[in-house]
C-alpha cells in the first residue's frame, strides 16, 4: 500500500472538515491526540519509576511520542480519519481486520522519519525500508489508535457521504419520474 492510494480518502476527510464540520474541529483532533499523547508520556513515565510494564506496550508508546515531535497531531488525525474512510468506502479490499490494523499502523509510522532505515545508493542517501515493527507492537500502538477513535470519526464520515449521495439520487429519480413518468417494470411497455 503507498501513501498515493490513501490520498484521495485523506482528501475527502479535508474536503469535508471544510465544508461540514464545526469550526473548532480541528482543536478537537488536536485535543484528542495530545490525550493519546499524554497517556503515552505517562506511560514511560511510570516504567522509569520502576512500574512493571510490557516492552511491546513501552515501544508503542515511545512511537506514539517520536510521531508526535516530527508530525503536526492535525496531519496525524486526517491520516487515521482517512483509513477509517477508505475502510468503509472499500470493504473488498479489507476483508480481513487484522490487515487494515497492520496498514493503518503501517502509513501511521510511515509519518515519522525516525521509523526509516536509510541507505547509501548512487544518489545520496535514499529511504529504502521501515524499521521492522513486532506483531505486538503493533497491536498495542493499534490500541492507542483505538482510543482516539479517529478512525471511527472516518467511517462516519464515510457513511454520511454515501447517505447524501443517496439522497442526492433519489431527488434525482423523483425528478426524472416527474418529468418522464415512473419507469415501468417488467417489460410492460
Amino acid at each position: 500500500m503507498k501513501k498515493s492510494d490513501l490520498k484521495p480518502y485523506i482528501k475527502e476527510i479535508d474536503n469535508y472538515l471544510n465544508t461540514v464540520s464545526a469550526t473548532n474541529a480541528y482543536e478537537s483532533m488536536n485535543d484528542i491526540w495530545a490525550r493519546a499523547v499524554a497517556a503515552a508520556n505517562a506511560h514511560i513515565r511510570a516504567t522509569e519509576r520502576g512500574i512493571a510494564a510490557n516492552v511491546h506496550e513501552l515501544q508503542a508508546s515511545k512511537a506514539i511520542l517520536s510521531l508526535s515531535e516530527e508530525t503536526d497531531s492535525v496531519v496525524i488525525a486526517k491520516l487515521l480519519m482517512g483509513m477509517g474512510y477508505w475502510h468503509e468506502d472499500d470493504h473488498r479490499r479489507w476483508k480481513y481486520d487484522n490487515g487494515f490494523r497492520f496498514q493503518t499502523v503501517r502509513m501511521l509510522l510511515r509519518l515519522n522519519p525516525r521509523e526509516a532505515a536509510y541507505n547509501w545508493s548512487m544518489n545520496g542517501m535514499t529511504r529504502s525500508v521501515y524499521r521492522e515493527v513486532p506483531p505486538r507492537t503493533i497491536a498495542a500502538l493499534w490500541s492507542i489508535i483505538e482510543a482516539t477513535k479517529l478512525v471511527g470519526y472516518g467511517v462516519e464520515i464515510a457513511k454520511r457521504k454515501a447517505k447524501a449521495l443517496e439522497a442526492a439520487r433519489q431527488k434525482t429519480r423523483a425528478e426524472r419520474d416527474a418529468i418522464l413518468g415512473p419507469e415501468l417494470t417488467g417489460g410492460a411497455a
